[in-house]
């Protein structure tokens, strides 16, 4: 089984879940034009910079202790990996 579970709905919302600890579920979303319809904690990664392949992760549920800092840092960029790596699967 892997880490990770990714999705999106029919509006192209994202789900990600994380499933070995610290376990989480978030909504993503990519690109910068709905970044701010995002009214709560929100982690970005700016990609290429250009705001086409920006990735936002929010509306964390957390099922352990969520971590903070730098494991926090780490955590949310291999979410965004795994992001990337499932939408590049789908070109």
């Amino acid at each position: 089984m892997t880490d990770w579970t990714i999705q999106t709905d029919a509006d192209g919302l994202g789900l990600i879940r994380h499933h070995v600890a610290p376990r989480f579920t978030a909504s993503w979303i990519s690109g910068d034009a709905d970044r701010a319809k995002i009214d709560t904690y929100c982690w970005s990664d700016q990609g290429s910079g250009d705001g086409e392949d920006s990735l936002h992760l929010f509306g964390f549920k957390w099922f352990d202790r969520a971590p903070d800092g730098e494991t926090l840092e780490r955590l949310m960029q291999s979410a965004a990996k795994a992001i990337d790596a499932w939408i590049a699967r789908r070109l």
